[in-house]
């Protein structure tokens, strides 16, 4: 397939077809990267707007036009101070002009209107998009993106494709091509631009927002062939460095172009062996349906700042601080989590769905071994009065970031009208872990009135009991969970449905060695399976534990079938990024890297007694 077919026979169809996109026009669209005619259709024409709009074009005497010029201005000067997109719109889902307020973007599953409102965004794809951007006349930077796409004329990010027909990569020659464009667009602000003195500084950055918004605003910048999907996040984070570069007189971007690389990642696939097609289908859903782009601005995106601590408050400073947005791996990560909850939920009246499940994949074994497998898995009562996950995920992976992320979106998550976990409950251990999820709420604008901390009994079932839907529970202060779990607080847990987030699921007792160490996992589910939970339950908790390590027993317990060969471990996390996986991507350090061998020469002497030295009595034993 080469990139023309890829492109107009098979993308473009999916993104009308399978994804509600509609196609616009590349010559429509200017240089302010705003659909006007989308953005019009949105601010007049759906339910929330139609009234606001006619009172405000009563303000602009009836004049469309300059309504829509004014409205655009404010955007653009909105989307100049955002970092990206997604944090554009989050905090834009509504704009004021004129003291009347529009909606740029409706969200998903509200408790008045359900999808509704959300079925009215306007979602477009824009093929061979022709960005010029010219400053005094002379034009900086003119190239066409493969795929662009936007939501109420609002612009989102790009693709670029490549063809194995051409002989052509998304790993080489996709990510080159993205590493290009941006670094001749940096090639020339630097000459036209940043090297001229009659600019002050502001004017300087203002110029750099306005004609670099196509690469540093984008949500991501994807890149794809028929194997392989790479994204990009934060592309901007190169700026000064590819701008030092071209200060100094060096125009070769292989150096950069390799670092800029280690950021730009292959996406994982849930079946890396399925069809080409489907393959595609199952990264471009992953990253452009609608309610993923939706995912994208309400929850994956948020500025990282330190926080203060004043009189026993604490507060985030002003700072302009760090975009933290989903590596693929933590994204693919956090979206199979919510992807497996939706299996449970919609096969929670059924307590042997997975023991049926399991047989199907031991399709093949002996029929001894399978028995023996079936009723191993029985007799941990895996996901049958409760349902578990286990995720391995490294040190340095971000961790703290995906249980964030995923309690978000578990506390919003609605089914039929009505909220589907009654609570989110963080389970943490030692204080590092509670103050690195306290610092973690506060940067995701999670107040602190939204959530709780448990440390004891009583705490842990006034939260039970309180309004409150995201609680921490501090371990460290618990004598035991069994002490928590007693049969009162699981009565009340037998009408309620809650999920567990647990930072780690091991724990020691007093310091003790890793030998000693107790499985929070194991203390959370065990009263679930022992007690009299399962005869008045009504509902399946759930619990999701992380660990970098997990052991056998809790693979055992806890894990997914990976099938079964000889010498082979049967059970597997239900999603991992494994250390090695930490070091190929650097984010931790070979231990073994900076060992040196070395020769060493030992000389020993035979006693001329062998026996010297042992008793009578350990001779006779040994016979």
């Amino acid at each position: 397939m080469n990139e023309l077919h890829l492109q107009d026979k098979f993308l473009i169809p999916f993104f009308r077809e399978g994804l509600g996109y509609k196609e616009v026009k590349a010559n429509t669209i200017t240089n302010s990267l705003i659909i006007q005619e989308d953005l019009l259709s949105f601010i007049s024409d759906t339910e929330l707007n139609k009234k606001p709009y006619e009172a405000l074009l009563k303000k602009y005497h009836g004049n469309h036009n300059l309504l829509l010029q004014e409205l655009i201005e404010l955007i653009q000067e909105r989307i100049a101070s955002s970092r990206n997109m997604a944090l554009f719109i989050n905090v834009n889902k509504s704009i004021t002009l004129k003291g009347v307020k529009l909606n740029l973007f409706y969200t998903s599953d509200s408790v008045i209107h359900g999808n509704n409102l959300f079925d009215e965004n306007i979602f477009s794809v824009v093929q061979e998009l022709p960005y010029k951007y010219s400053y005094n006349g002379i034009q900086l930077i003119s190239f066409r993106p493969d795929i662009v796409l936007f939501v109420n004329g609002i612009y989102l990010g790009y693709s670029e494709l490549k063809s194995n027909y051409t002989s052509q990569t998304a790993i080489k020659n996709g990510r080159g091509k993205v590493v290009k464009d941006y670094f001749e667009a940096i090639k020339n602000y630097h000459q036209y631009v940043d090297s001229n003195s009659m600019l002050s500084d502001n004017e300087k950055q203002s110029i750099r927002k306005d004609f670099l918004k196509i690469f540093e605003k984008a949500i991501h910048i994807t890149t794809t062939d028929i194997e392989e999907t790479f994204v990009i996040r934060s592309i901007s984070d190169f700026f000064d460095e590819m701008l030092e570069t071209c200060r100094e007189g060096k125009f070769d971007r292989e150096h950069i172009e390799k670092k800029v690389n280690k950021s730009f990642k292959a996406y994982p696939l849930l079946n890396p062996s399925a069809e080409k097609k489907d393959k595609l289908k199952e990264l471009f859903t992953a990253h452009y349906s609608k309610f993923n782009i939706e995912k994208e601005i309400l929850y994956y995106n948020f500025i990282e700042r330190e926080i203060n601590y004043a009189s026993g408050f604490k507060e985030l400073k002003s700072e302009v601080g760090r975009l933290i947005s989903p590596r693929p791996k933590q994204k693919f990560g956090t979206d199979k989590i919510l992807a497996k909850i939706d299996e449970f939920l919609e096969h929670e009246a059924e307590p042997d769905y997975f023991e049926k499940l399991l047989e199907k994949q031991l399709v093949g074994v002996s029929e001894a071994k399978k028995k023996e497998l079936l009723e191993k898995r029985k007799s941990y009562s895996n996901n049958k009065n409760v349902y578990s996950l286990l995720m391995q995920y490294a040190a340095g992976f971000g961790k703290s970031n995906i249980i964030g992320w995923s309690a978000l979106q578990l506390k919003d998550m609605r089914r039929n009208e009505e909220y589907v976990y009654d609570k989110i409950m963080i389970v943490v251990d030692r204080l590092q872990l509670r103050g690195q999820i306290d610092s973690l709420m506060m940067n995701m604008n999670i107040d602190n009135r939204m959530f709780m901390e448990a440390t004891n009994k009583k705490t842990f079932q006034e939260a039970l009991y309180s309004d409150v839907r995201l609680v921490i529970v501090n371990l460290q202060k618990f004598g035991s969970v069994h002490e928590m779990m007693d049969e009162e607080v699981l009565a009340k847990l037998s009408k309620m449905r809650i999920v567990f987030l647990i930072d780690e699921i091991h724990r020691s007792n007093a310091g003790n060695q890793h030998e000693e160490m107790i499985s929070i996992f194991d203390e959370l589910q065990s009263p679930f399976d022992k007690s009299d939970y399962t005869k008045i339950s009504t509902k399946k908790n759930l619990i999701i534990g992380f660990t970098a390590t997990p052991d056998d027993h809790s693979l055992a317990r806890f894990g997914e079938f990976s099938g079964y060969a000889e010498s082979e471990k049967l059970w597997r996390p239900f999603d991992s990024y494994t250390m090695k996986e930490a070091i190929d991507d650097g984010f931790i350090l070979n231990p073994l890297k900076n060992i040196v061998p070395f020769a060493s020469k030992m000389g020993f002497k035979l006693p001329a007694n062998p026996l010297e030295g042992i008793s009578e009595q350990e001779c006779t034993d040994a016979h």
